[in-house]
């Protein structure tokens, strides 16, 4: 059916076509809600920008080469408030070749108009836009599959194609480990599939394959040679393996394994069956039968046996799921006889419907990023580079953290489960961590941000307490002013002449002025900087609904 689609009007509306998908791509650039996943990566960047070594100097539990290449980039443009829609606008090549990845797919195993609507399906379908416009490694990383997979499509018998295939493969590993489960996945979908054909061409699959291993390990050779020179594989081991495997106390799910298994079982037999009346030379159905078996098992794969699927996890597969489904249902308008007519006017409303649900749950109007850039505008006012911030994820972006694990969902688990000690408070006493950007940190830090930090301009928290009675303490050594919240207020604080601007060392002090209304004690770069006390010790502002993890 789909097949029978004119190749709109061809090179130049597959063009427009991309071009469309651009401006769309660049009208939302602000729409969806900002992940946290971004400013982490952000800040990883940024810090090998600035001559610091991945993994040793800054926690990453990815791949170097995400990081690596937005690095130059990120030291070019320096620190700005507004840095995270031009990293945005920047992982935009990533969703185009993807898009063009997948054309070339469904054109060599399908037809052009198939290609093209697999393109149009796939560069509209909600989870695959938002999450492929997010600034994050699975941009590249889907990018570099889908090349993978149409080189190797492409490939035949060359021994080049395949180790270029092998090349990308290998890229896609330097940037996310989950590489490894979807090559295990794809091998397993091979053996099913090309079982028969391996065994009458042995000399072809040791030549494709090995060219095909060689190619894989040149990027990860290369920066493990890099890691190993700079004493870095130590802190490299521990950040992509070790944190990622460390034990969280969740409940394994037995059962979701147990039905993982049957259904490869199931789907390895009846490929096997089904593959034995398939012509071995006829590659395109070979193909078909791969791309189909191996959607539906690394999906099954994330949805039950992965220990905290995300959506992001899905994206090297959505466009060959799509690929695959549009294949199935032009098969059967074909036989049932469609016009084309027909054929374009589905594909016409999918979109639609597509682009009114991108609408409906992100609309474009919508700015989620103005409150990130708020607190970045405040710590960059507020902040010397040379001072640590503290936040779960690297909120910060251009300032250091004092404590060198991120805190996201498998550090959370094991805080939570007793399985890591909170350790958070003495890096804050240790670095004088003056400002803290609180989001996800473990109740002690939270009781301890309460009790020596002000919340304020941009609901960032900056070190200080309200001065209530004559006696307070001062954990944080450091430069405090003494403020009504409009304006300084000189006061007489342990016996010294009045004053409104004090270098209090960590201890015990007294207030000697008498209090005529609310006093606060601010930490005197933050006020200088312009933030302002706006609520009470203790407050925490709410979870915002454009902030996710």
């Amino acid at each position: 059916m789909f097949s029978r689609i004119r190749p709109w009007y061809g090179t130049v509306g597959r063009c427009l076509g991309l071009l469309a998908l651009l401006v769309l791509r660049v009208l939302w650039l602000r729409a969806y809600p900002l992940n946290s996943d971004e400013p982490q990566h952000a800040h990883v960047a940024w810090s090998i920008g600035q001559g610091d070594l991945p993994y040793r100097d800054v926690f990453d539990n990815h791949g170097p080469l995400f990081s690596a290449i937005y690095a130059p980039l990120m030291h070019a443009m320096g620190p700005r408030s507004d840095i995270l829609e031009w990293l945005r606008l920047a992982v935009v090549p990533w969703y185009l070749l993807a898009l063009v990845a997948t054309w070339c797919l469904a054109r060599r195993l399908y037809s052009r108009g198939i290609a093209d609507a697999s393109v149009v399906l796939v560069g509209l379908t909600h989870a695959f836009f938002i999450k492929m416009g997010e600034f994050r490694t699975d941009d590249l990383w889907t990018a570099l599959w889908l090349c993978a997979l149409a080189t190797a499509v492409h490939a035949k018998r060359r021994a080049s194609r395949w180790a270029l295939a092998g090349l990308l493969l290998g890229a896609a590993l330097s940037v996310s480990q989950k590489t490894l489960p979807l090559s295990c996945v794809a091998l397993l979908a091979a053996a099913c599939v090309w079982a028969i054909p391996w065994r009458k061409d042995r000399r072809g699959l040791l030549k494709g394959g090995g060219a095909l291993l060689a190619g894989c390990l040149v990027v990860p050779g290369a920066f493990a040679l890099y890691l190993a020179i700079q004493h870095d594989l130590g802190p490299a081991w521990y950040d992509l393996v070790a944190y990622n495997l460390s034990a969280t106390g969740r409940a394994a799910h037995a059962d979701h394994r147990l039905v993982y298994g049957m259904l490869v079982v199931a789907v390895a037999m009846a490929t096997t069956t089904w593959v034995r009346r398939v012509d071995p030379g006829d590659a395109p159905t070979h193909w078909r039968l791969f791309l189909g078996i191996h959607g539906l098992l690394f999906a099954s794969f994330i949805w039950l046996v992965w220990p905290l699927p995300t959506a992001q996890d899905f994206l090297p597969v959505i466009p060959t799921i799509f690929v695959s489904l549009i294949g199935l249902v032009s098969r059967f308008g074909r036989s049932a006889a469609w016009p084309r007519s027909r054929a374009v006017a589905l594909v016409v409303v999918l979109a639609a419907v597509e682009l009114v649900l991108l609408i409906e749950q992100a609309p474009p109007w919508r700015d989620t990023l103005a409150y990130k850039e708020g607190q970045l505008r405040t710590v960059l006012a507020c902040t010397s580079p040379d001072d640590t911030v503290m936040d779960a994820k690297s909120g910060a972006i251009f300032r250091p953290r004092p404590y060198h694990t991120v805190l996201e969902s498998i550090a959370l688990q094991r805080f939570e489960r007793g399985l890591k000690a909170e350790d958070i408070v003495p890096a804050l006493v240790a670095h004088r961590t003056m400002t803290v950007i609180v989001d996800r940190l473990p109740p002690a830090t939270r009781a301890f941000i309460a009790q020596n930090y002000l919340s304020g301009t941009a609901n960032v928290f900056m070190a200080g307490k309200q001065l209530v009675g004559r006696d307070f303490d001062v954990t944080l050594a450091g430069t405090y002013t003494v403020t009504d919240g409009a304006s300084e207020v000189a006061v007489v604080i342990d016996g010294r002449p009045a004053a409104s601007r004090w270098q209090l060392s960590e201890g015990h002090h007294s207030l000697d002025t008498p209090s005529h209304g609310a006093l606060d004690l601010v930490w005197s770069p933050a006020w200088m900087g312009g933030w302002r006390p706006v609520v009470t010790p203790g407050s925490f502002p709410p979870v915002l609904a454009g902030t996710r993890t």
